[in-house]
């Protein structure tokens, strides 16, 4: 699992975790808080780049 950047909502704590995919929030160790995941998905250039390809497909399609 990769490690993760979190930030605690209310004492603005960062932490580090080894988290899943689907982990963005976690519980402060400091004070309890909801810490959200800072870190932007690991996958989302590949989703920008198979739907810009595609965009790009369909633009070509619409023109002819």
């Amino acid at each position: 699992m990769p490690i993760y950047q979190y930030q605690c909502v209310d004492c603005s704590r960062p932490d580090h975790r080894v988290a899943g995919l689907d982990d963005n929030t976690a519980i402060c160790m400091h004070c309890g808080g909801l810490m959200l995941r800072l870190d932007e998905d690991v996958f989302r250039p590949y989703f920008e780049e198979v739907s810009g390809t595609e965009a790009a497909q369909e633009k070509k399609v619409s023109e002819a």
